[in-house]
């Protein structure tokens, strides 16, 4: 992962080009460090894998949050 692949990430999920998309633990800083950056960071939603070793699971869901 680097900072390129990350934004076309966010882009891929809020243009509904990926519905979903699994970061893994190692990946998650610079991952983090990318939507942080985002104006609409708040949009993106991420929930822990389940059994997934602490990876994160990220959507594009606009208005979930307050």
């Amino acid at each position: 992962m680097n900072e390129h692949l990350a934004n076309e990430i966010l882009s891929d999920l809020r243009n509904g080009h990926l519905s979903e998309y699994i970061v893994i633990k190692e990946e998650f800083p610079l991952f983090r460090e990318v939507l942080v950056k985002q104006e609409d960071k708040k949009a993106f939603r991420g929930i822990i894998v389940p059994g997934g070793g602490g990876n994160i699971k990220y959507f594009y869901q606009p208005g979930w949050t307050a």
